[in-house]
C-alpha cells in the first residue's frame, strides 16, 4: 500500500468517520489504514470536543520527535482533556505517571492539576514520586493530592515510612502552603489539616472527573 498517496487523497482534518467516507471503506477498515498511515508519519492525532479523536493527515511527515510531554501524557490518560497552551516534548525517554504528577503541580493551573489527579490510579513507585516531589519543594502538596485521590480512586497504597517523610518535610512559607495560591477547599478540610497544605478542589471538581468517566 502506498501510504503517501493514502495521504495525498485523504490531506486535512478527519474523525474516523469523516475519514471512512473519504476512502469509500468500512469502519473497521479506516482503523486499520489509520494505524498504518501514523505508523508511516503521515497522522498526528488531536482531542476534539468531548474528548473525539480527530486525525490530522498530510502527505509531509508529521512524526515528533521525542516522547509525549505533559500535555500529551495527561491527554492520554485522563478522560477530562486538556488543550495545550505550547507544544513539549520529552527526550531519550518516557515520561512517568510520578513525574508528570510533579510537572502538574508546577504549573500552579487549576486544570492542569486536575486532570493529572487521573494519574496516581497509574503510580508504581512512591519512592520516585517523593525524590521528584522533593527536588521541587512539592512533598506535601503531592501528599495532599494522593490522600484525596484515595478517596475517588483505586490507588496503590503509599508506604508508611515514605508518607512519614513527605508530611514531615521541611516547613513552607505562609505561600508554600497553597498548591494554588490563594485557593483552598470548603469539602477537603480534614486532608488540608493531615497534610499542611490547602487543596484547591472541592467535591464538583471531583464530579467533574467522575462524569467524563462514564462517558468514556
Amino acid at each position: 500500500m502506498d501510504w503517501r498517496e493514502i495521504a495525498k487523497r485523504t490531506e486535512g482534518l478527519h474523525t474516523l468517520d469523516s475519514f471512512s467516507r473519504a476512502l469509500g471503506i468500512r469502519r473497521g477498515t479506516a482503523v486499520l489504514y489509520i494505524h498504518d498511515l501514523r505508523a508511516a508519519g503521515f497522522v498526528k492525532t488531536m482531542r476534539g470536543a468531548r474528548g473525539k479523536r480527530i486525525y490530522e493527515i498530510s502527505p509531509l511527515w508529521l512524526r515528533e520527535i521525542g516522547s509525549p510531554g505533559i500535555f500529551d501524557t495527561l491527554n492520554e490518560n485522563s478522560p477530562l482533556k486538556l488543550r495545550e497552551p505550547f507544544e513539549h516534548r520529552v527526550y531519550g525517554r518516557i515520561l512517568s505517571p510520578e513525574e508528570a504528577i510533579v510537572r502538574a503541580l508546577g504549573t500552579k493551573d487549576h486544570r492542569v492539576i486536575l486532570v493529572s489527579l487521573e494519574m496516581f490510579r497509574k503510580i508504581r513507585d512512591f519512592s520516585l514520586l517523593y525524590r521528584l516531589a522533593r527536588r521541587e519543594g512539592l512533598e506535601r502538596q503531592a501528599g495532599a493530592l494522593y490522600a484525596l485521590c484515595r478517596r475517588y480512586f483505586r490507588v496503590r497504597r503509599m508506604d508508611g515510612r515514605i508518607m512519614r517523610r513527605m508530611k514531615t518535610s521541611s516547613a513552607h512559607s505562609a505561600k508554600e502552603k497553597y498548591i494554588i495560591e490563594g485557593m483552598r477547599s470548603s469539602d477537603f478540610t480534614d486532608i488540608e489539616k493531615e497534610w499542611g497544605v490547602f487543596v484547591p478542589f472541592n467535591k464538583s471538581d471531583m464530579k467533574k472527573l467522575e462524569v467524563q468517566h462514564d462517558r468514556t
